[in-house]
């Protein structure tokens, strides 16, 4: 990068346009830029760096007092710088924010926005590539390859700052070098390396606690099997050996659980024998005494049945007869039941008779063809009956058929009425509509009458609004303008009283100068340890001190904030009175509220003129609605007065033809009904003589049938007489107590039978001829105490058997499991072991002895190659003696690795930085500022920086050390570098002539380039 013209305006301390060609520096390589302490010099540095990255370097970041004090008033702060990186051409124009004369009134201000311009010069000329101000720094960036805080490391080098990091600790140069090499990959590996590992650790801490808890279930599960079970341990034997290993001792818990299964399984089966012995014998005595029981049941039934048996015979014989009895007493029920029937028929006979005698003076025999006689008789009858109810409905039809006569000719009245109403209101409601269409009727006039009246309203009551705020703003503006004009007179007089002090101090300078001396140490501007003649005051000369100063320009700036604030506050109710006269207009408070009376006088009476019209269409509408409504009442009226009159006339006809036809069917008798009731009475009576003539037939015949079958059935069964039979039925009890003799006779001859024939009494009678008799009570109850205990036995020893299988099991199965999961665990916890090792390392522990983390030791490696490119320049400044060395010796428990030597080749040992002399510290530290300046831009990729500032130290070199200083930064300019010496020693003044000078004045700093003034191209 090469900066060839800076053209600074209205920044920092210059009030005007100053203008630096560094194209014409260049041709003298060296140039110095001087002049006295506040002047400026830094601020042309601050104006470079603004230029390209849009803020201030170092402290200064974020500062919004840019733009001079002493500038005009309507001057713009402006920074253009043109430059050239790499083969590419660039011009940059920045501005910072500032308060701008308002162009709306007198001693108005408004802030105008920072704004940045960045062109790039092409055959065709400038081409503008950015107007946003973060864009325009990131594009620069970019291609210097470099931040602000490493382009102000690079091209800006403060021997000072350096001076520091040669004498700093290693914490505090690790700080520095982190905010120049961006450590930060490295920082996030080292992050990632702990996240990690703390993942890591809780897997293998999961692990392992999985791991031990399994190897104390399987200890715990087989001492706890074992204890009570292994046989005790003879006196003096030897107790369990200790085991090297978990396995080890898994191993032998195997070994003895097998041999307690083993003795366990013996045991069980010795006892499962004796079990089958003890029960054989037992079961053996249970079926003996079972067989010789089934023998004695045997012989107690065979002398029941010989006791009982005769007398179930004769109950056979008793049954027997008693049943055919039964079987045949049906038909005696059935004879009486005949004769009682036959009974009742003739007495409802005799009663029937006596009615025929007396209502239709018959006489009538109980044989078939009195009968017959009744049949017709009754025949007859009901057909008359018939003929008679027919013509009695007729009549009944006609008295209802007279009701609907006379009713339809109400209907056709009533109808023909409202026919004749509807139409008179038809007529009246016609007239009364045409009445109201003859009137106003517009509705959308009145609405836009009554919208026109309610936005004059709107508007006169807006208008005075902005009226009222436009006239209590008129008196706001007024006193402000008088606040802001008094807070101006006190900006006077306080820049007044500072530019007295600073006048007063300025000509005290050498004053103060010789104020610091003292004897022996050099002076702080010639770097002379000798003062010859320093400066005398006056006996009662009171020094102005800079905390004076510092009083006096807080008052300045506390007076501007004011005066800012005021101007503000001015600016900003000058701005709302300026909107409210635009809106409220010329016209007064007073005049506004009479048009608004007047508007208001108007909206009031177009409502009233709209709600008319409205009350008029609203009731036309409804005239409308109600004429269709009588219109179409009419129409129906009509129809149904036609229908009525038709139906009316139509049943009048048939009326008529009812009464002819009723004339026919009474044949001169008066009433129908009586004729009806008396055939009713008559024709029931018949029909009941025939009924109960035709019971009483055929009551007769069936006495004679079943008379008949209970002779026949009777002499059938045996019983010629109705005594014998009698004598045969048994009563209900007795025959039940003959069945269930009956009945015990033939299950104990059932019983008898199948005993006879079972194996079991066959046994027990072979066991008699053998002399072997049924055990008795001792026995069995002997025999069944031995089978359970032998049970009792086998039953715990096959517990005991079962419970060291599973035991066995489990515990294989349970050292298998655990051998897979550390087969499983082994790489996890391995790999976790590694990952501590490596991160330990990386975070500086561990078998790191340097202590160092990833990211001090890469920082290391830089001041490494730090150290050797300052070398080069030290050993060329001091003539061979010096050069400085990375040490990263081991200190003691603190991180290592960021330490600095100087070997000093006289005396050929190591030196502290510490114990170097202030021109020796000056000269370590410029080698050590352009070192790191290479070293940055080689590792960011940086362009070659062309154009370079030393900023002070010079005045602590002597006359020899200040040569090979000089010498050294002769050998910079190879290339074609331009070198910016920043000082303001007197010495550098006649040793460079090639310079910048910074006047420093009471109305702002200008620059002078060969004693000329810059004239602000």
């Amino acid at each position: 990068m090469r900066i060839h013209h800076l053209r600074i305006q209205a920044f920092g301390p210059f009030a005007g346009s100053e203008h630096i060609d560094f194209d014409e520096l260049a041709e003298g390589g060296l140039f110095l830029l001087d002049g006295p302490t506040g002047a400026g010099k830094s601020s042309i540095l601050d104006a470079i760096c603004y230029a390209l990255y849009g803020t201030l370097p170092g402290s200064r970041t974020g500062s919004r007092q840019i733009r001079s004090d002493h500038a005009p008033a309507d001057l713009a702060p402006e920074v253009l710088c043109e430059l050239t990186i790499g083969d590419r051409r660039f011009e940059v124009t920045r501005s910072p924010a500032w308060m701008r004369p308002s162009k709306r009134g007198k001693n108005k201000t408004t802030e105008q926005k920072a704004s940045s311009l960045l062109r790039e010069f092409t055959p065709d000329g400038w081409k503008e590539l950015s107007t946003r101000n973060d864009e325009v720094g990131h594009v620069l960036g970019s291609l210097l390859g470099l931040d602000r805080e490493q382009f102000t490391k690079v091209v800006m080098l403060p021997q000072g700052g350096f001076a520091d990091f040669l004498r700093a600790k290693a914490k505090d140069r690790e700080d520095l070098l982190a905010n120049l090499f961006d450590t930060s990959d490295y920082a996030r590996i080292e992050e990632e390396f702990s996240l990690r590992l703390s993942e890591e650790r809780k897997k293998t801490e999961s692990l392992e606690a999985r791991l031990s808890a399994s190897e104390e279930a399987i200890h715990a599960e087989a001492r706890t099997f074992l204890a009570g079970r292994e046989p005790l341990r003879e006196p003096g034997e030897q107790e369990e050996a200790v085991l090297a290993s978990p396995d080890d001792y898994f191993a032998d818990y195997r070994a003895r659980i097998g041999q307690i299964h083993r003795l366990a399984e013996a045991e069980a089966q010795r006892l499962r024998t004796q079990r089958t012995r003890t029960g054989d014998h037992a079961r053996a005595l249970e079926e003996r005494r079972r067989v010789f029981a089934r023998l004695g049941e045997l012989q107690t039934l065979q002398s029941r049945y010989g006791q009982g048996h005769g007398a179930a015979v004769s109950a056979s014989s008793k049954l027997e007869k008693d049943a055919q009895a039964v079987a045949v007493r049906a038909y005696l029920a059935q004879a009486n039941g005949a004769r009682a029937a036959l009974q009742q028929s003739t007495f409802d006979w005799e009663q029937q008779q006596l009615w025929l005698s007396q209502a239709v003076s018959m006489a009538c025999e109980p044989d078939a063809s009195g009968l017959d006689r009744l049949r017709q008789e009754s025949t007859d009858v009901a057909e008359e009956l018939a003929i008679a109810k027919s013509a009695l409905a007729e009549e009944k039809r006609r008295v209802s058929l007279a009701k609907d006569v006379s009713k339809a000719e109400q209907d056709a009245a009533t109808h023909e009425k409202a026919r004749d109403q509807a139409e008179v209101e038809v007529a009246q409601l016609k007239t009364e509509r045409e009445k109201l269409e003859s009137e106003d009727l517009d509705q959308a006039g009145a609405g836009e009458n009554l919208q026109r009246a309610k936005e004059r309203q709107q508007l006169a009551e807006t208008q005075i609004a902005h009226a009222l705020t436009r006239d209590d703003l008129e008196k706001k503006v007024l006193a402000a303008r008088e606040h802001s004009i008094a807070q101006e007179l006190k900006i006077v007089d306080a820049e007044k009283s500072l530019l007295a002090l600073r006048t007063e101090q300025l000509g005290q300078s050498a004053l103060r100068l010789a104020a610091a001396l003292e004897e022996g140490q050099p002076c702080l501007v010639c770097g002379s340890a000798e003062h010859p003649a320093p400066a005398q005051a006056d006996a009662d000369a009171a020094l102005i001190d800079d905390q004076q100063i510092q009083i006096s320009e807080e008052l300045v700036a506390s007076a501007r904030a004011e005066g800012q604030k005021a101007a503000q506050a001015r600016d900003t109710l000058a701005a709302k009175l300026e909107t409210a006269q635009v809106s409220a207009g010329e016209q007064s408070v007073a005049q506004l509220r009479e048009e608004l009376g007047s508007a208001q006088l108007q909206l009031e009476l177009a409502r009233k003129q709209q709600a008319e019209i409205s009350a008029r269409v609203a009731k036309l509408d409804q005239l409308r609605a109600r004429i269709e409504q009588r219109t179409a009442r009419a129409a129906q009226a009509t129809l149904e007065h036609s229908t009525a009159r038709n139906n009316a006339q139509s049943l009048a006809a048939q009326l008529e033809q009812l009464d002819a036809k009723l004339e026919e069917l009474r044949a001169g008798k008066e009433s129908l009904s009586e004729q009806v009731r008396g055939l009713q009475g008559k024709s029931e009576g018949l029909a009941a003589s025939v009924q109960a003539l035709r019971q009483l037939l055929e009551a007769r015949q069936a006495l004679n049938e079943a008379e008949s079958a209970w002779d026949r059935e009777r002499r059938e069964a045996g019983f010629e007489t109705i005594g014998d039979f009698e004598a045969a039925v048994l009563e209900g009890e007795e025959r039940e107590r003959l069945k269930q003799l009956q009945r015990a006779d033939a299950d104990l001859a059932s019983a008898i039978a199948t005993l006879e024939k079972s194996e079991d009494c066959r046994a027990a009678r072979d066991l008699e001829v053998k002399g072997v008799q049924a055990p008795n009570d001792d026995e069995i109850l002997q025999s069944r105490a031995l089978a359970a205990a032998a049970e009792e036995q086998y039953e715990a020893a096959r517990e005991q058997l079962v419970l060291a299988a599973t035991c066995l099991e489990r515990h294989e199965e349970s050292v298998g499991q655990l051998q897979r999961l550390r087969a499983d665990a082994g790489p996890v916890i391995e790999a976790y072991r590694r990952l501590r090792g490596l991160a330990e390392v990386i975070r500086g522990g561990g078998e790191n002895l340097y202590k160092m983390t990833l990211s001090t030791y890469v920082l290391a490696a830089r001041l490494e190659e730090v150290a050797i490119a300052a070398t080069e320049r030290l050993d060329a400044m001091s003539g061979g003696r010096y050069s400085l060395h990375h040490d990263d010796s081991k200190q003691g428990n603190s991180k290592s690795g960021l330490g600095l030597r100087v070997l000093d080749s006289w005396t050929g040992k190591y030196r502290e930085t510490q114990t170097l002399s202030g021109g020796e510290t000056f000269m370590a530290s410029l080698a050590l500022a352009l070192g790191l300046a290479d070293v940055i831009s080689h590792h960011s990729g940086a362009v070659d920086m062309q154009t370079l500032f030393v900023d002070e130290g010079f005045g602590s070199l002597d006359a020899e050390t200040l040569e090979e200083v000089m010498q050294a930064l002769e050998n910079l300019r190879a290339g074609g570098r331009t070198i910016g010496l920043v000082s303001h020693v007197a010495e550098m003044k006649q040793r460079i002539t090639n310079r910048v000078s910074v006047l420093k004045t009471q109305h702002g700093s200008t620059i002078q380039r060969d004693s000329l003034l810059g004239t602000g191209q």
